[in-house]
């Protein structure tokens, strides 16, 4: 008697033990609004200069599910030139975010860390409107006040997505878009 209980115990704790998906954390269908992002995509991003033009840089990004499908990995590659870092010159970079589902206040948090910061900031948080559109929001104190930043998700699509990060500082009445990307699933 004692045996196969001990043996089921282990099966529980051995690495790689399968789960039903409904028996996770995150059964929700709103723990899986991302899902569709999950693959290799191709960037075509755009980001602004400090004289309102904008250049353009390829990228190229990875992501995968973990932790029930509660949780997405990104692996991000690409060139960069941020002007409101002080940039002077397109220098490659790669970041990496993790984006996790709450299950106990229905939101996502995005966090994201990069070559150029390698550790992560105050998460944005927010979620989905609609199927092909996702808002989430960051605050922040600057020198120059209180800024509000703005990450978006819209023209989902199987195989692209539009993303942008923009950026308000008078609580969010206007905002400046600082850089896009235009993702297509890789090798489509």
């Amino acid at each position: 008697m004692r045996i196969p209980l001990l043996l089921a115990s282990l099966a529980l704790l051995t690495p790689g033990a399968s789960f039903a998906r409904d028996a996770g954390p995150c059964p929700a269908p709103e723990a899986h609004q991302f899902d569709f992002w999950i693959g290799d995509w191709d960037i075509r991003q755009q980001i602004l200069q400090a004289d309102g033009t904008w250049l353009p840089f390829e990228a190229h990004t990875s992501v995968s599910p973990t932790l029930g499908g509660c949780a997405l990995i990104e692996h991000w590659e690409g060139t960069v030139q941020f002007f409101w870092e002080g940039m002077e010159a397109p220098e490659p970079m790669r970041g990496l975010s993790v984006r996790a589902y709450d299950p106990g206040t229905g939101t996502w948090a995005i966090h994201w860390m990069d070559t150029r910061h390698p550790v992560f900031q105050t998460p944005y948080t927010g979620g989905f409107q609609d199927a092909d559109h996702g808002t989430f929001f960051r605050e922040w104190e600057s020198p120059q006040g209180r800024r509000t930043g703005r990450i978006t998700f819209t023209r989902v699509a199987p195989d692209s997505v539009d993303w942008e990060l923009a950026f308000s500082k008078d609580d969010g009445a206007t905002w400046t878009a600082l850089w896009r990307m235009a993702m297509h699933r890789s090798g489509r």
